[in-house]
């Protein structure tokens, strides 16, 4: 039987966009191999009427209050032992290929343990894609030192996008099977945060998933909270602030220019190793590479 993924997606009467959100996941090429749960926190517009009407093709279901979005999403993986996981926001969507190529890197390669998309994509509010971002890379050190949070003073090159985002579940498992219920809007990064103690991140160069932009986004509309959130994951790690401001802009610039192929106009000791993943058409498979 071939390894299994785990979706998950939460919602709370966001049925304006949860019927494109499933769509995105059932229509998806692989989505055999998916174990698809959705956790409804007891809607009373149209979403329980758009689950019933893919019922059949869902691992599992339900609407009835809950204890918050982090909750409802533990509690979603805990119903599928499928090895490879993910979760996917009401009023997002995945592109039609993400879920066979999540599937073919973690059946291909065994040493990669989670991975993220290089280009995390937008939509306007009715669904259409208007642009896709380019995130360079993501490392250990940089993630640690704020590189990744919007802050005055700080540099930044975007963030570990969550509907980009897929990991094995030996990785979920190992930093405790669990969000920090204590965070509201930025329980994802500090499960990051903990995913890169234990393991590096590989960047595919393929679009994954579609962040709709509907006016009332809570990483929008809170993103002062959310910021505060992820200085406070910081702090257990790390200072927020580096002691040396310009070792971090070198450390961003370098990855930059690594990232398109231009590496080598940076001293190579100022800018971090990216891991990334690569498609060979000579033996047809992928490969995880580091790009010294």
């Amino acid at each position: 039987m071939s390894t299994r993924l785990c979706m998950v997606t939460t919602n709370f009467n966001y049925g304006d966009y949860l019927g494109e959100c499933m769509a995105s996941i059932v229509n998806s090429r692989g989505f055999d191999r998916v174990d698809y749960v959705v956790m409804d926190g007891g809607s009373t517009d149209t979403s329980v009427d758009i689950i019933k009407s893919h019922a059949a093709k869902l691992k599992h279901w339900q609407s009835e209050k809950d204890a918050g979005m982090y909750h409802a999403i533990q509690a979603g993986f805990a119903l599928s032992d499928a090895p490879y996981m993910g979760w996917l926001n009401s009023d997002d969507q995945l592109a039609p290929w993400a879920i066979q190529t999540v599937l073919d890197i973690f059946d291909q390669l065994p040493e990669v343990r989670w991975i993220t998309s290089r280009f995390p994509m937008q939509a306007r509010k009715d669904g259409v894609v208007i642009k896709a971002d380019f995130v360079p890379g993501v490392d250990e050190w940089g993630f640690y030192n704020g590189e990744h949070v919007r802050s005055l003073g700080l540099p930044s090159s975007g963030w570990i996008v969550q509907d980009c985002t897929f990991w094995r579940r030996d990785l979920w498992d190992e930093v405790g099977s669990a969000f920090d219920l204590s965070l509201k809007l930025a329980g994802d990064f500090e499960l990051w945060a903990r995913f890169l103690e234990k393991a590096p991140v590989y960047m595919v160069p393929v679009p994954f998933g579609i962040y709709r932009m509907h006016g009332n986004n809570a990483a929008i509309a809170r993103r002062d909270e959310y910021r505060d959130e992820c200085v406070k994951v910081l702090n257990r790690y790390t200072p927020i602030v580096p002691s040396d401001i310009q070792r971090l802009s070198q450390h961003v610039v370098g990855k930059h220019l690594k990232a398109i192929g231009l590496g080598h106009l940076m001293d190579e000791k100022l800018s971090p190793s990216i891991k990334s993943i690569v498609f060979n058409h000579g033996d047809g498979r992928y490969h995880a590479v580091e790009q010294p």
